[in-house]
C-alpha cells in the first residue's frame, strides 16, 4: 500500500522517551509491550495492581524495574511517559497523579478515559492546564485499514459518502471488572467503532442507540 502512496503507518516521531507500564494483563502483557519491543521504545519500569503479576510480566519482558503500587511507578522520576491498562473507575486518580509530576510528559490511557462524560472532560481540561498530553488508547482509527481508507475518503475516490455501518459479530468475553458496571459494549467495544467513524466522518450531528441484555452473559447488566 505505501508502494501506491498510502501511508498505512504512523510516522515514528521519537523513540527515546523511557515509558512505564502499569497493568499486567492480557492489553498490556500480549499487546502493548509487544508493539513497544518491535518499535524499539525503551520501558524502564512496570506495577500493577498485584506485584506478582506484575513481576510475570516483567521477567517476559526484561523490564528492570517493578514498583510494588502504580502511584510508586508514577513517582518515579526515571518515567517520561505513563502507559496504562487499569479499569476505568480507578484510572482517572491515576491520571491526575500522573499529571503533578514534573517529569512526566505524557499520559497513554485506556478507553473508555472514564465512566462518564463530564468526568473525562475534566481529565481533558485538568491535562491540558497541565501542559501534559493525554491521550487515550482509541487504537482502531490507527489500524492499518482505517488510516488507508482515511486516505482514500480524503481523496475524493469514493464521491459523497452517503451511508457507513461497522457490523461486529463476536461471543464476548467480558473482563471481571466489568461486571460492576452500569453498562458493557458501550463503554467496553462501542467506543471504538464511535471513534473510528468520527476519524472517518467528523462529529456526528445526532446518536441514537438501541441495545438489548446479552441472554449469554450470566451477570446482571
Amino acid at each position: 500500500m505505501a508502494g501506491q502512496g498510502f501511508e498505512p503507518d504512523v510516522r515514528v516521531r521519537a523513540s527515546e522517551y523511557r515509558i512505564g507500564c502499569i497493568g499486567a494483563g492480557m492489553i498490556m502483557a500480549e499487546c502493548h509491550l509487544a508493539a513497544y519491543g518491535q518499535a524499539g521504545f525503551p520501558v524502564v519500569a512496570i506495577a500493577s495492581r498485584t506485584k506478582a503479576s506484575a513481576e510475570k510480566v516483567a521477567a517476559r519482558w526484561s523490564i528492570p524495574t517493578v514498583h510494588d503500587t502504580p502511584e510508586q511507578l508514577i513517582e518515579n522520576p526515571e518515567i517520561e511517559i505513563v502507559d496504562l491498562a487499569f479499569p476505568p473507575d480507578q484510572q482517572p486518580a491515576l491520571i491526575r497523579h500522573a499529571l503533578k509530576q514534573p517529569h512526566i510528559k505524557a499520559i497513554l490511557a485506556q478507553k473508555p478515559l472514564a465512566l462518564s462524560v463530564d468526568e473525562a472532560v475534566k481529565l481533558r481540561d485538568e491535562a491540558a492546564k497541565s501542559g501534559k498530553i493525554l491521550s487515550v488508547n482509541q487504537n482502531m482509527r490507527y489500524d492499518q485499514s482505517m488510516r488507508v481508507l482515511k486516505q482514500i475518503i480524503d481523496s475524493g475516490a469514493l464521491g459523497d459518502i452517503v451511508f457507513a455501518q461497522i457490523d461486529m459479530h463476536a461471543i464476548p468475553h467480558w473482563q471481571t471488572f466489568l461486571q460492576d458496571y452500569d453498562r458493557l459494549t458501550l463503554a467496553n467495544m462501542s467506543v471504538h467503532h464511535l471513534d473510528v467513524l468520527r476519524f472517518l466522518f467528523g462529529d456526528p450531528s445526532e446518536i441514537a442507540t438501541l441495545t438489548r441484555k446479552d441472554p449469554r452473559t450470566t451477570f446482571e447488566h
